[in-house]
């Protein structure tokens, strides 16, 4: 189970950075933090655990131990309040899918198998993690070869969520309902052309209302390079069709979609390279309305980008920038975007040393590096507002990077990146705190020598304009660390 780092609440929150002022940052000083920490919880016998938000003067957490599954209440100062399980929830058959947090009540998804047949249902509860309301969405029957794997995807208000199952080549089960009223919108098989595969997929979004998009990449190379585009399937109530979206002039790194209410649009933004997918040369946007034609826009990185990220002069040097991911895009209420893409990459390598030998006396490992931070603002029509570089280096091993990368926090008037300077028992945490025109600070977070704290930035959970919650797991205890700000 992961968290989700944003509330619906904040976002349009990027109106505000075509008019503020560069002052901003000078208007919450790093010594206005404040920091709470919670008891340890054992973790010891728990198969996973998800942060479901506040709720009224409380802040939640869903925990899936061995036995039962449990609701953990805290104040407003971390401490413990209750502990309730979630007796009518059975726990033979059942995987939980998601637990969604919301005003005045959480849902808990999940699916659940009964003498052979699969369903999917969504209990939902009140702040004090009473059952208000149940209801079973979908009955898959009995499915012998081709156990359902469903996948959820969710709005950006957290309300109208789909589950995907594509157990089955060539076939897509989707189901799309509301958890407000606990009313199923549609319900659809999909027959999709065999050569739809993994692969192809670069992204599944869901609109407020309901609508579903599945994005698909083709012909990505080089000698195919005159037929390169996306085909974005839409799907609602009434209509399933397929958009087309030319890419003739280059070849994409990565990219990362999302849906725009309050423009009705499909954004996405990425990397694309010139020659070798190995390295980015530039960025490009597109727009994708439901109603109109697609655009698309592409800006190459000046040199003093590239020499900042590759930490050389690159004057006469136009190979790009190696191993930059996108991570996230944040919408603005003029129809631009921020793009946040981050240099990363991961090496495995074999090792006669420690546990875990394999048949040729090698074992296997992981190294991640977390490196810096690419800050692209976009207009509208998709040219270049601003670019800017944050530092950083993180650097682990065998942990599956869970304790690298950032977290993004969004308030009316700034952003705030929230990472460890160095991932390992005792460290330091910092912020970046990013002002409208691209105009950054770095301070000084937290201190965790003696604290007993290994902090999952990617993991957190942004509650309001001013607080978040992040998991800290060290030596299989669980802490959770609220941050005001």
């Amino acid at each position: 189970m992961k968290s989700n780092l944003l509330t619906p609440t904040l976002s349009l929150v990027w109106l505000l950075f075509n008019t503020l002022s560069s002052t901003a940052l000078a208007q919450t000083p790093a010594q206005n933090r404040r920091i709470f920490i919670s008891e340890a919880l054992p973790l010891r016998n728990d198969y996973g655990y998800e942060i479901i938000g506040r709720m009224r003067d409380r802040i939640l957490l869903f925990r899936d131990k061995a036995e039962d599954f449990e609701i953990q209440a805290f104040d407003n100062n971390m401490r413990p309040i209750w502990n309730r399980v979630l007796d009518d929830i059975e726990k033979s058959g059942v995987q939980i899918l998601a637990v969604i947090g919301g005003p005045e009540t959480f849902s808990v998804v999940f699916k659940q198998r009964r003498r052979g047949t699969v369903h999917l249902r969504v209990h939902k509860y009140d702040a004090g993690a009473t059952r208000v309301d149940s209801i079973t969405l979908k009955t898959y029957g009995e499915r012998v070869f081709a156990t359902p794997e469903l996948d959820l995807f969710r709005s950006e208000n957290r309300n109208c969520i789909v589950v995907a199952n594509m157990a089955e080549r060539g076939r897509m089960e989707t189901t799309c309902f509301r958890l407000d009223r606990l009313e199923v919108l549609w319900d659809k098989l999909l027959l999709l052309d065999d050569v739809y595969h993994d692969t192809n997929i670069r992204g599944m979004e869901v609109s407020n209302a309901g609508d579903f998009f599945m994005i698909t990449e083709w012909n990505n190379r080089r000698s195919r390079l005159g037929n390169h585009e996306y085909q974005v399937l839409h799907v609602n109530t009434d209509t399933n069709r397929i958009i087309r979206v030319p890419l003739p002039d280059f070849l994409t790194v990565d990219v990362k979609f999302t849906f725009d209410n309050l423009h009705q649009t499909l954004v996405g933004g990425g990397l694309y390279a010139e020659r070798n997918r190995d390295r980015a040369n530039g960025v490009f946007y597109t727009r994708i309305p439901v109603r109109g034609e697609p655009a698309v826009r592409y800006e190459s990185f000046s040199d003093r980008v590239i020499s900042a990220l590759r930490k050389k002069d690159v004057a006469d040097d136009t190979r790009g920038i190696p191993y930059a991911t996108v991570k996230q895009i944040i919408l603005r209420q003029d129809g631009g975007a921020l793009l946040v893409a981050e240099l990363f990459h991961e090496i495995q390598r074999g090792t006669l040393a420690g546990r875990g030998i394999w048949r040729d006396g090698m074992r296997l490992v992981m190294d991640y590096y977390y490196d810096d931070l690419l800050l692209i603002t976009l207009n509208p029509d998709g040219s270049a507002h601003w670019m800017t570089v944050l530092h950083k280096k993180q650097y682990s091993q065998d942990d599956d990077a869970i304790f690298s990368s950032f977290c993004l926090l969004r308030a009316p008037d700034r952003i705030h990146f929230l990472f460890n300077d160095e991932v390992k028992y005792e460290n330091t945490c910092s912020e970046y705190i990013v002002s409208p025109l691209g105009e950054f600070d770095r301070n000084s977070l937290l201190n965790t020598y003696g604290q007993n704290l290994r902090l999952r930035f990617r993991d957190a959970l942004q509650l309001n304009a001013n607080e978040c919650v992040v998991p800290s797991e060290f030596r299989n205890k669980l802490r959770l660390v609220l941050i005001k700000f």
